[in-house]
């Protein structure tokens, strides 16, 4: 999923589910950020209180094992049990199955959203959030380099098998139907409207019953097929290109209101926490001078959104480690804390 979902419709479902606007905010912007934490950096570098980022997307995808293996199963591709693999994975065309598989709405990736919202932690919940949704539009790949993400086509047989970067981004975009040619061809056909529509559904459940656990069924049953329709109806029709985004995130806004803190900006965050430095560097053999940014902390910086941010990457890694980690164990696939 892009944008559209992890920031606008993850806001619309934040709000519809009762949570007060700036909490929604934080978790849509925490949701999307996820995507957007990409930038390897230390704050404060070489001095005592040294502070390393702990980055949840990478653009690498040939990054070393280990890099891929902390970032894409724990944050984007969060697979299922091996019941729900045997048993909720649609028949592929050469019988493959894989241990880390992306069940959609899977126990594991329940596990780690209910264990998120119980911190009360919106930076947390929103990354979970992230994690929990991608398991719909991220099902039948694994986060991993293996044959089992290979999709036919020659420009497919030179991209490397690392989760859908053969599909693309067409696993990402919410009025899109296009074909996974692993599966059979009774499966083949993807309707990301569909499967959007299915992660909302489950994810609004999870967020109201946080709210109100004894919330009556009748009345959840009736919010989510309201919800699914205002969705719906924002999604719009089938776009291929793409070429209707910007007014579907027009349609998003008009539901979100005057809910609105304000609209998603990347950086908005960090330069609250975080102040840059142009600082000139001399070679100490060449004396050749160059220049290197240098990032600092401002002021009160262990308040700001974009620490705690930094904070909840942190301990959704752990958690979701310590949830996969039998699967690891069994892959040989080293734990977090020896990487």
């Amino acid at each position: 999923m892009d944008i559209e979902y992890h920031f606008y419709i993850t806001y619309i479902i934040a709000l519809r589910a009762g949570f007060d606007r700036d909490t929604a905010y934080k978790i849509a912007y925490s949701s999307q950020y996820t995507d957007d934490n990409n930038r390897e950096l230390s704050i404060n570098k070489d001095e005592q209180d040294e502070y390393e980022v702990y980055i949840s997307q990478t653009m690498n995808i040939l990054k070393p094992k280990e890099e891929l293996i902390r970032i894409h199963p724990l944050f984007h591709f969060f697979s299922g049990t091996s019941n729900e693999i045997l048993n909720c994975s649609p028949p592929r065309r050469d019988g493959k199955l894989h241990l880390l598989n992306t069940t959609p709405g899977n126990s594991n990736a329940q596990k780690l959203i209910k264990a998120a919202l119980k911190s009360n932690n919106p930076c947390r919940i929103g990354i979970a959030t992230h994690t929990f949704v991608d398991t719909y539009s991220h099902q039948n790949f694994a986060g991993i380099k293996d044959e089992f993400n290979g999709m036919s086509g020659f420009l497919e047989g030179l991209i490397p098998n690392i989760g859908h970067a053969d599909a693309k981004h067409n696993p990402d975009r919410p009025a899109l139907k296009w074909e996974d040619d692993r599966l059979s061809s009774t499966h083949k056909i993807i309707d990301n409207k569909a499967r959007f529509l299915a992660a909302s559904k489950h994810l609004y459940k999870l967020y109201r019953l946080h709210i109100k656990p004894k919330y009556s069924a009748k009345n959840l049953e009736r919010e989510q097929t309201a919800l699914q329709k205002e969705i719906d109806s924002a999604i719009g029709a089938y776009d291929k290109k793409n070429k209707r985004k910007e007014t579907r995130i027009k349609r998003y806004k008009r539901l979100i209101g005057d809910d609105l803190v304000e609209d998603y900006n990347k950086n908005a965050w960090f330069k609250l926490a975080v102040q840059r430095k142009r600082e000139r560097v001399i070679d100490n053999i060449t004396d050749r001078i160059s220049h290197e940014w240098s990032y600092h902390w401002k002021e009160n910086y262990k308040k700001s959104d974009w620490y705690m941010f930094q904070e909840a990457v942190k301990a959704q890694q752990k958690k979701g480690e310590a949830i996969l980690h039998p699967v690891f164990k069994q892959m040989e696939i080293a734990s977090i804390k020896s990487w």
